[in-house]
């Protein structure tokens, strides 16, 4: 059998934004022809043989299109990945309402080719097995919302039992591989990241990203504190005057960093979001606002201020959002990336804002291309709660976005972070910058 490693799954956690999905479509691969994929071997000793061939009708007495629908049910429940619920027969049948998915567009829909299939079988009596089976599988997750497929993966999965027997009417040594194969898909950050990355179907039908409707009015706070709106498509005028002198060591200037750093309050959940701008502009993610178009944002002190959601990005999953003006500085910028192995911290509000601007600290472990998108990743740890919140160089200069924790039995959470200069590009933003010294 061609070697395989077999990888640590990553665990879903349990209050992550993940879509439900379910395996879909099967399909198999005959592209061996008339070769032999193995051995056939029975009696006491093993000593009769024939040749294994999968073909169209043989592949189901081998690896049973139930015995993978199941196999791939059960590795999800067991690493914390949610599932569509039940099916029930509604009492009455009422129009649909357009505007809201139902749970079969909710849902992501996987499939497979089952691409390659090396296996060696021993049936012992009726129904004893041992033996040895390698799978290529090739993945794709489609979201019916979008009508495409957001993601594509090929996993192996190899098992071998030559002395205990395994008992089954069919052989269960190719069924054990393809387990192995939907762990080694489950170990893959790209797979979970797919589940987690919302989609707002009128976010992206606006193209602009501009929620709610916007007016034609220069950016900034109107009389009484009222906020304007940025007309869509052009750029929006963040007044964030950094520092004369900015950064230093993290601990002389965590103090005033926690003052721009807010829990953002929506219904039925809680996020994190930071001050960028002097006027009230703040940063989030898209997940934490959701479809709302106004949220309530708490202030490390406890003062609460209502926040407008005026632009959004559901693909890049950030959020802009505007206030009155708080009266605290906002975090100074950097849009360059920070280098591997660099200290970087994280501030958000885990679990609600009982813990409002923790900090936390890691590395920057490496920069990934997931799902045609850039991540920062850092051991950094996170909890619920922290999404939206910023991730920060050792001077205290906003680097990243929370987005996105993993965590993995027995191994360090995997956790990402949203560049912010990607952040600042899909937005639209324009950063002012201050005057040089005369």
């Amino acid at each position: 059998m061609p070697p395989v490693e077999i990888r640590q799954p990553l665990v879903m956690p349990a209050t992550a934004a993940a879509r439900p999905s379910y395996l879909a479509r099967i399909q198999r691969r005959y592209e061996q022809g008339n070769q032999p994929i193995g051995e056939l071997q029975n009696g006491l000793f093993c000593s009769r043989k024939s040749d294994i061939y999968w073909t169209a009708k043989g592949s189901e007495a081998l690896l049973p299109t139930g015995v993978m629908l199941a196999r791939f049910r059960s590795e999800l429940q067991k690493h914390g990945y949610p599932l569509p619920g039940p099916k029930e027969a509604p009492l009455f049948q009422e129009k649909p309402d357009d505007a809201t998915p139902s749970q079969a567009e909710q849902s992501l829909q996987v499939g497979v080719i089952v691409a390659q299939v090396l296996t060696n079988l021993c049936l012992k009596g009726n129904a004893s097995w041992t033996g040895e089976a390698y799978l290529r599988l090739e993945w794709q997750v489609f979201a019916p919302d979008q009508r495409k497929v957001i993601f594509k993966t090929v996993s192996e999965g190899v098992f071998q039992s030559r002395q205990a027997s395994l008992e089954g009417a069919a052989p269960p040594i190719v069924a054990e591989a393809f387990s192995v194969g939907v762990r080694n898909l489950l170990a893959d950050p790209a797979f979970a990241l797919a589940l987690q990355t919302p989609y707002d179907r009128a976010a992206a039908a606006a193209n602009a990203s501009i929620l709610p409707p916007s007016q034609p009015a220069a950016p900034g706070a109107g009389a009484g504190g009222a906020v304007n709106k940025p007309v869509p498509g052009l750029a929006v005028s963040i007044d964030n005057l950094p520092a004369a002198q900015p950064g230093g060591e993290m601990s002389k200037v965590i103090g005033q960093l926690r003052q721009g750093v807010v829990t953002v309050l929506t219904e039925g959940r809680s996020g994190t979001g930071f001050y960028i701008g002097q006027s009230g502009w703040l940063l989030s993610n898209q997940h934490v606002v959701g479809t709302a178009r106004s949220v309530r944002v708490r202030l490390p002190g406890g003062r609460e201020l209502p926040a407008e959601v005026l632009r959004v990005d559901a693909a890049r999953d950030v959020a802009l959002l505007k206030t009155e003006p708080p009266g605290v500085r906002p975090l100074p910028l950097r849009l360059d990336e920070p280098g591997l192995g660099e200290d970087v911290y994280a501030l958000g509000s885990p679990l609600g804002d009982t813990f409002n601007t923790t900090l936390t600290r890691g590395i920057l472990s490496g920069v990934r291309l997931l799902n045609g998108q850039e991540f920062l990743q850092s051991d950094v740890a996170i909890l619920p709660g922290s999404s939206g919140g910023p991730l920060l160089d050792r001077s205290g200069q906003v680097v990243g976005i929370t987005v996105a924790g993993l965590g993995a039995r027995g191994m360090a959470g995997m956790n990402f972070f949203i560049p912010l200069a990607s952040a600042v590009e899909r937005l639209n933003l324009q950063l002012q910058q201050r005057p040089p010294k005369r």
